[in-house]
């Protein structure tokens, strides 16, 4: 097996979506959608990348663009969903890049579900809000002890 491709390794199916660090401590991360094998038998994925909006990448690129990967979500449903699956991804191919509305995981998301939406924009714009709220609690107590 030294000479099959990371898509054998990992037995991806097309809809399967991999997800690879992109920062340091693995805060931030990058989702991937397995395409499959085109006529020649090259491994495809899609992407959405902020550089050059949803594309999509032959296997070397992805190995060399994201050398680890910390998980992959297996995509679940019959033939015709899976089919439907990937048509939705092709029909997006070069959309924008948008990091708040059509990122990388809303993309990935869409494909799978048929909804686009990203679970790490919500964490951030929850944590924005909460250091908000502290920031304005202790502005408030420290306008009231000056007094």
């Amino acid at each position: 097996m030294q000479n099959s491709t990371f898509a054998q390794r990992m037995n991806l199916q097309p809809g399967d979506v991999i997800i690879t660090p992109k920062s340091y401590l693995n805060i931030i991360e990058h989702y991937l959608t397995y395409w499959g094998k085109n006529a020649d038998g090259v491994d495809f994925y899609f992407e959405n990348n902020y550089k050059t909006g949803v594309r999509w990448i032959t296997e070397d690129l992805f190995v060399f663009e994201n050398p680890s990967f910390l998980r992959i979500r297996k995509f679940f449903g019959d033939f015709s969903q899976r089919n439907a699956a990937i048509e939705r991804g092709i029909k997006l191919l070069g959309a924008k890049y948008d990091v708040k509305t059509f990122n990388c995981e809303s993309y990935a998301n869409y494909i799978q579900y048929g909804n686009a939406h990203s679970t790490q924009v919500k964490s951030a714009n929850s944590f924005l809000v909460g250091a908000g709220i502290l920031t304005g609690i202790a502005l408030l107590l420290s306008a009231s002890n000056k007094r």
